[in-house]
């Protein structure tokens, strides 16, 4: 059989790029221009790629003629866009668009300019993969509604069908050639993951093979299914033989080769990339990890060659009725890091209505410690030997997170040292690290200075009641170890340490369970706008504080990156400023952050 060419999307050599396989097995980078692209998807006749290329910025979707390779972008939203899809005729593309600040699935007619919107999305709800169906008739996509991601397929100008439902759900469909089944990644409540495939009306549902690893990106060419598939160090592109139900491996090396892409009929020649040497961990602080959104999103942790996730155990959501408890989340958290191997920082917060006064807000404080000593307990106890570290509320230091009251460092500590004993009581293994300091400088409306209210925590007695000082350096657009006049920088770190050291506490070491840098964004982020920064500055500062910081800051133990993946989540809409912090992108792509800080611990 002849051999099928086929393209695909690789960070290999340190940003997104779009690699084509020929015939014989070469391969070729197509975009070798320090630009971030992504999502390939070739045209019926295979002279063209459509992708999603960062040149300006933001993400937009190009067409590049392959035999010209010359690329022509031809969207040009404020917000971004992704996943192309050609129609069978080549005349026009689906994509997924973020420029009216929801991600809904667009056409772009190439010769016309004609767009048109086919979805419309909700609250909580996202679409994502539109593929075209191979007459032209249909475009299959994923939709995440209520929480749930399942596969759909609209009739062009009519309804919409469901074909993957509850408790099976599934992201990135794929057309059989024929245009009567749909393969996607699915995965139900009886622990199922995998390769599936249905017929186009839902029925006939089958599991075709058992992917144990995450799955991205199908393709289906001739008799072969295309994935993407997560490993060790990234991922590796599959072909699975429909007929045979056997799998082999299309393209191995290091990082992440995602997206592969083929037309007609043919076997596809496998290669192996090389790479550079991974970077040694010496230099690396003992404790690193990132806070996550999407539990789904922990495998890509080890990616990067951390340790430990960051989530968010809710008060308010746990136990709503006093006595009543709802483990689920936070059980999900455990779960996941779990079958990652992964260790866990939960950070407490939130207090349920009955637990505060009438009228509060959700960040007030428990009216009494009593009753919040009972609650922490009942975590400690249930998560004994499964969360490693707790973080005991977030930001004391902020009006905000004090419930819209000033701030008060003695009445913090009074929480923590409950918190301390309650924790220590049901797990003395677990770690407690104090609620994280918000870089504030000398304070003003609406915050207490760090600086002052740690110095008021000590004055309250807050010594030898947490095991790590919690602190949120964010970068405000400086390089990690630069200065600034009001400390408003990463390198706030070090006053806080001495103001440590003066209070005889030195030894104790800080941990920065928040810090990151936001990207810019091509909405307004208020605040964050001023200290946004080039995709390029975002992977360097990162790069640069791991790397480094335990020359610099030795006391500084742990450091937990803001964030993974809260671009992705279908509860964050495009404007939301924490999605710009994020170093994945909305599709789940890499941005430059993520690719080069994997390897930094060896992998």
């Amino acid at each position: 059989m002849l051999a099928l060419p086929y393209l695909f999307a690789s960070d290999l050599d340190g940003d997104g790029d779009i690699y084509l396989v020929d015939t014989s097995g070469a391969v070729t980078n197509l975009t070798a221009d320090f630009v971030p692209e992504w999502d390939p998807a070739l045209s019926p006749s295979g002279d063209r790629v459509a992708y999603s290329g960062r040149a300006g910025g933001f993400s937009g979707i190009y067409v590049m003629d392959l035999r010209t390779r010359q690329a022509t972008e031809v969207t040009h939203d404020i917000g971004y866009d992704y996943q192309p899809s050609w129609s069978p005729d080549g005349s026009q593309l689906a994509f997924v668009s973020e420029s009216e600040d929801t991600r809904d699935i667009f056409t772009l007619d190439l010769v016309s300019g004609a767009r048109r919107r086919l979805t419309s999305s909700g609250p909580l709800e996202a679409y994502a993969s539109p593929e075209w169906s191979p007459d032209g008739k249909a475009i299959a996509y994923s939709a995440t509604r209520k929480g749930v991601e399942e596969i759909y397929w609209l009739e062009l100008g009519g309804q919409e069908h469901q074909v993957s439902k509850w408790p099976l759900k599934g992201r990135y469909p794929a057309w059989s050639p024929d245009g009567q089944r749909l393969a996607f990644a699915g995965w139900d409540e009886d622990d199922k993951p995998g390769i599936y495939v249905a017929n186009k009306d839902g029925s006939d549902v089958r599991w075709l093979w058992e992917g144990r690893a995450p799955i991205r990106s199908l393709a289906w060419a001739g008799d072969c299914i295309m994935f993407s598939m997560a490993g060790v160090t990234g991922f590796d592109i599959y072909c699975l033989n429909v007929a045979a139900g056997t799998v082999t491996t299309l393209v191995s090396g290091p990082g992440w080769n995602d997206c592969p892409t083929a037309r007609g009929e043919g076997t596809p020649h496998p290669v192996v990339l090389q790479g550079k040497e991974a970077s040694s961990a010496s230099s690396l602080p003992p404790v690193t990890g990132v806070n996550i959104a999407d539990l789904s999103d922990a495998y890509l942790v080890h990616s990067l060659g951390f340790g430990w996730l960051k989530n968010y155990l809710s008060w308010a959501g746990v136990e709503p009725k006093e006595g009543q408890y709802n483990w689920q989340d936070p059980d999900n958290v455990v779960k996941a890091a779990a079958r990652s191997g992964l260790k866990v920082l939960l950070r407490l917060h939130d207090t349920p209505a009955w637990a505060r006064p009438a009228g509060s807000t959700v960040t007030m404080p428990p009216s009494d410690l009593g009753t919040y000593e009972r609650f922490v307990r009942a975590v400690a106890r249930r998560y004994r030997g499964k969360v490693a570290a707790y973080e005991i509320g977030n930001e004391p230091n902020l009006t905000y997170e004090w419930g819209g009251r000033a701030p008060d460092p003695a009445a913090y500590t009074a929480l923590l040292r409950v918190a301390y004993r309650a924790i220590k009581a049901e797990d003395p293994g677990a770690l407690v690290v104090s609620g994280g300091l918000a870089t504030t400088g000398d304070g003003g409306e609406g915050a207490m200075g760090d600086l002052a209210f740690l110095r008021g925590m000590y004055a309250a007695g807050a010594k030898g009641f947490f095991d790590a000082l919690g602190s949120h350096p964010y970068g405000y657009g400086l390089p990690p170890f630069a200065s600034q006049p009001w400390g408003l920088a990463v390198s706030r770190l070090q006053d806080q340490h001495a103001v440590m050291e003066e209070a005889g506490d030195g030894a104790t070491p800080i941990w920065a369970t928040e810090v990151g840098w936001p990207i810019f964004s091509p909405w307004s982020m208020g605040e964050h706008d001023r200290y946004a920064v080039s995709e390029q500055l975002q992977a360097y500062y990162y790069r640069q504080l791991f790397l480094e910081a335990k020359d610099h800051w030795p006391w500084l133990q742990a450091i937990f990156l803001f964030n993974l993946d809260f671009s992705t989540v279908s509860w964050y809409d495009a404007k939301q400023p924490m999605r710009w912090y994020s170093i994945l992108e909305a599709d789940g792509s890499p941005r430059l952050a993520f690719t080069w800080l994997c390897g930094l611990a060896g992998n």
